[in-house]
């Protein structure tokens, strides 16, 4: 079977305009998934996955007008986001979880320090802390925010920084 030259120019137009059109289908999903979540409120936020929740502070930090990185999902070294704020650079660990969030996660943000070469850290949940995770935060300079400072802040549109 021969093909001449219109067929085979037909079939690389159609190509283009399929890779084209795919293209611009995931711009326009990832435009609305950004808008959606930045219209998160708790509760939104309380029924995100993990990193749908990464992805919202990702998009709040920076619409707020700070460099922000996510971190790899695997194989982060302990950090979600590296944010750069007034000429620091800030590891966060984000976690959305229902119930309190413990030592470990101040842990994995501590451990991240060194590998990202960041001053400070955070622990930003949509939930609460327990006693020993705000104990071992205090010792390292680690900063917390806790559901009632991400209600804050999502209410008053503004961002909470160490």
């Amino acid at each position: 079977m021969q093909f001449d030259i219109q067929q085979v120019e037909q079939f690389i137009l159609l190509l283009v305009t399929a890779v084209v059109i795919i293209f611009l289908l995931k711009v326009i999903m990832k435009y609305r998934k950004k808008k959606r979540l930045l219209r998160s409120n708790i509760y939104d936020i309380d029924m995100l996955s993990g990193e749908d929740f990464e992805l919202f502070l990702f998009y709040y930090y920076r619409k707020h007008g700070y460099r922000v990185k996510l971190t790899p999902l695997t194989h982060d070294f302990g950090a979600d986001l590296v944010i750069k704020a007034h000429g620091k650079r800030i590891v966060v660990q984000a976690k959305r979880y229902k119930e309190r969030v413990g030592i470990k996660a101040v842990q994995e943000v501590i451990g991240s320090m060194a590998y990202y070469k960041a001053k400070q850290g955070m622990v930003i949940t949509n939930s609460y802390y327990t006693q020993s995770a705000y104990v071992l935060a205090k010792s390292n300079g680690i900063t917390l925010i806790g559901r009632n400072a991400l209600i804050r802040m999502i209410n008053e549109d503004t961002v909470l920084l160490p």
